[in-house]
């Protein structure tokens, strides 16, 4: 007879594993034998994903809830909820259940709604949460901080994409009271801000996505001594980086329209590891710039006149070890479709390619391209 060995486990190993899975799955081991036939109700997680098993309702979060048991468990924590819901959820609905884990320990909260009709508020108790740690927000969540009673005494992880955000009040109430945020991650499409301001003295590490079309109105104020930036996808906007002392990496792509000295010269002081994908043409004032840190330089070769950059760069690097090139795959060039030749300006050798590189890589290089000729 083959012995039951997973079923003799401890319950706060078995319960650390069914913790791994869906909540949908987690509920189905009840019938495996006695022992497991309430173990599931004490699981300090909730995850749920109309799009696992459409046939499941919203109903089967409320069941859930009413029947969980984790105030009892060791802990008395439902640590960890992550909902993935579509408008015929109720907002209310949401609503209901995130209060619950705030009122049972909430450490972890991923939201992804998604909705025609209307954007979600969160419940106003989320707000003064002090046990949360990591929150997550995607599609149409409304972000309307309120006046008073605002403190994330313990995040360290915040994630908002495509979120809409109430002004730019909002934006600078959210950071402000978050006095332990070391992650920000920040997508974002249409709202109603104009500056959004970053001023966070905990923060270690900060990317941006702009997905909007820039029409001059936008403007981003960043005042935190980062050690990692990445900044994706600006056009025509207002940018200030500020107090970056300790910055070691950064990473800018697809930019336009922005005064990039004032991107890049904040960064020139400290910063070791560079990935770039840009055009002189929106590198205009680069060239007085030096990066007297700079060991690492990673730069796409699917940008125009990306040869020039490439030796101001050198020029102006004079410390650098590893040199890698790439061509983005969506740029990747064929033989039906060659472009028009670019020609660098000739240099002398930057001293840094006799004294320090000690490594070169070059990605999807073909050789079809003139100026990759002239590199190589």
């Amino acid at each position: 007879m083959t012995t039951d060995k997973i079923s003799e486990l401890p319950d706060a190993l078995l319960l650390h594993i069914l913790s791994l899975i869906p909540t949908i799955d987690v509920v189905g081991t009840c019938v495996l034998s006695k022992r497991w036939r309430s173990l599931w109700k004490y699981v300090p997680r909730l995850d749920y994903d109309y799009r696992n098993d459409r046939r499941l309702s919203h109903q089967f979060v409320h069941r859930f809830l009413i029947l969980h048991k984790s105030q009892q468990f060791v802990h008395g924590l439902l640590e960890s909820m992550r909902l993935i819901v579509a408008s015929d959820c109720e907002a209310f609905d949401i609503e209901i259940w995130i209060g619950y884990g705030v009122e049972h320990g909430l450490r972890e909260l991923e939201l992804d709604y998604f909705s025609e009709k209307e954007n979600i508020r969160l419940p106003s108790n989320i707000y003064a949460c002090k046990t949360l740690e990591v929150l997550k927000l995607k599609n149409c969540v409304r972000v309307d901080v309120p006046d008073s009673q605002v403190c994330f005494k313990s995040l360290k992880i915040l994630n908002l994409q495509l979120v809409y955000f109430k002004d730019d009040d909002s934006v600078r109430k959210l950071f402000s009271s978050c006095p332990k945020l070391e992650e920000l991650v920040v997508k974002r499409y249409m709202d109603d801000v104009i500056n959004f301001t970053i001023e966070v003295p905990s923060l270690k590490s900060l990317s941006i996505h702009d997905c909007s079309d820039g029409d001059g109105r936008r403007g981003y104020v960043i005042n935190t001594p980062l050690n990692h930036l990445s900044i994706k996808g600006l056009k025509d906007f207002e940018f200030s980086l500020e107090n970056m002392p300790e910055l070691r990496e950064a990473k800018i792509i697809d930019i336009f329209d922005i005064n990039t000295h004032k991107l890049l010269l904040p960064l020139a002081s400290s910063v070791k590891r560079l990935s770039l994908s840009l055009s002189p043409l929106e590198t205009r004032y680069a060239d007085s710039i030096v990066f007297h840190q700079l060991v690492y330089l990673e730069l796409s070769t699917s940008k125009t006149e990306w040869c020039n950059l490439l030796v101001i760069l050198l020029s102006n690097s004079p410390n650098l070890k590893v040199l890698k090139l790439m061509r983005d795959e969506s740029g990747k060039d064929n033989k039906e479709r060659v472009p028009n030749p670019q020609f660098c300006r000739p240099i002398k050798v930057p001293p840094c390619l006799l004294l320090y590189l000690q490594r070169f890589e070059w990605e999807r290089y073909n050789g079809i391209r003139e100026e990759e000729r002239q590199v190589a």
